[in-house]
């Protein structure tokens, strides 16, 4: 791999003052034509993003900026701005042609819009849209285009909140848990909060839809570390000891416990028959989960501490290794002081307080759940074709639990890359 060229050195400084009509203009500009010309580029610009490894070989400190300033990765921050809006025809909503949908569509792009304008950025902001989408698409195959029409008059009020109620109905099936169907309402509600805040509609039709869809449960929301948190730890981290601590909970998802109790004989690290080396928990080490973790980043984190611990006297294969305690290996209690110790030389906080282990495995259970989401989206376009209202039941149905596992798996590693560079 080429290494990062000279101007890239040069234009450290200039990145910082990037805003993000910077950012896409120096893509189109200068990382799409490169793109097109290098034959070790294994994409095509008009078709996805370049790989993570191609353009931090050339431009590592745009990279750094863009997962920094933005917190995105290259590959959602080439995929929003070069790839869903390419042509200046903006987002696909899949709306039909006419006034009624166009004036919905553009409701729907001014909200998201304004939500950028606040700061939000791209990584929340694409699976909201998504989960926006496929609302206002099932609204539309169920009563036609226009959402908006109906909410102007308090008169209709109620048929309006019935119509929306028939939608959430829908996903109510479509959807697994009662936290997926709870995090569809809030959102599509925030959608109509909005307009309402801002005179477009008369009443929010989804005020109290949780009551009717039988959703009123005690509090759902877990707060987790967001991708700024994990970088701060990741850069804070001054041994091998506390890089392989932040991977574990925040790449790979792995319970405290598991963590602290990891043995090399777990570790697959140069697998003949997956693309990813892998964790094997197969053995009863694991209460409950899959049998395999995929390592789908930092995997050479966890190959310095194994260099750093083999040669040690007396080593038993631990990766955390302990000569007092029994097991062999340190007490979870001893992972989570060295954890509280990263969190305040890195001056991390969620909600003005000092985070634990858990908020680490669940960052790695919130971009999972938008790599589903992503993986989906992606099939839309077949579902439609097989007549289906959600593209989850294609992806259940069609793809087989390797090409499932395939497709999760790309997305989830664009989702982590960088992080943990």
């Amino acid at each position: 791999m080429n290494g990062p060229s000279p101007s890239d050195h040069a234009m450290a400084e200039r990145y910082s003052t990037m805003d993000r009509a910077d950012c896409v203009a120096f893509l189109r500009e200068t990382v799409v034509p490169e793109m097109r010309t290098d034959p070790d580029c294994e994409r095509r610009p008009e078709e996805a993003p370049p790989t993570y490894r191609w353009l931090n070989g050339r431009y590592p400190g745009f990279v750094k900026h863009l997962q920094r300033t933005f917190d995105a990765s290259p590959a959602d921050f080439y995929r929003d701005h070069l790839l869903d809006d390419a042509g200046g025809e903006g987002y696909d909503w899949g709306l039909p042609d006419g006034e009624a949908a166009a004036r919905t569509r553009e409701r729907l792009d001014a909200h998201l819009d304004e939500l950028r304008y606040r700061g939000h950025p791209e990584t929340t902001i694409r699976p909201y849209r998504s989960r926006l989408k496929k609302y206002v698409r099932l609204y539309c195959d169920l009563h036609g285009p226009d959402l908006l029409d109906g909410l102007r008059d308090e008169s209709r009020r109620a048929a309006e909140i019935d119509r929306a109620f028939a939608v959430c109905k829908v996903l109510d099936r479509t959807l697994r848990t009662p936290a997926a169907r709870r995090k569809y309402v809030e959102d599509v509600r925030r959608f109509y909060r909005e307009l309402l805040d801002a005179g477009y509609i008369s009443y929010n039709p989804m005020r109290r839809m949780e009551t009717r869809l039988g959703l009123d449960v005690p509090d759902w929301d877990n707060p987790s570390l967001a991708a700024a948190d994990v970088e701060a730890l990741w850069d804070a981290a001054d041994s091998d000891r506390e890089r392989l601590l932040v991977v574990g909970l925040c790449g790979w998802g792995l319970r405290p416990s598991e963590l602290a109790a990891l043995h090399v004989r777990q570790a697959v690290l140069d697998p003949a028959d997956d693309d990813y080396p892998y964790l094997d928990f197969r053995d009863g080490d694991r209460k409950n989960g899959p049998g395999t973790v995929a390592m789908l980043a930092g995997a050479d984190a966890l190959d310095a501490r194994l260099d750093a611990v083999a040669e040690r006297d007396g080593w038993t294969g631990y990766v955390f290794p302990s000569e007092s305690a029994a097991s062999g290996h340190v007490h979870v209690d001893t992972l989570r002081r060295w954890f509280e110790t990263l969190i305040a030389r890195a001056g991390v906080t969620v909600r003005g307080d000092a985070p634990t282990p858990k908020f680490g495995r669940r960052f790695w259970y919130s971009r999972y759940g938008e790599a589903v989401i992503e993986v989906a989206e992606r099939f839309t376009p077949v579902a439609e074709a097989q007549g289906s209202a959600d593209a989850s039941v294609v992806i259940e149905n069609y793809l087989s639990e390797a090409d499932r596992r395939m497709h999760l798996r790309r997305v989830m590693a664009d989702s982590l890359a960088g992080l943990f560079a």
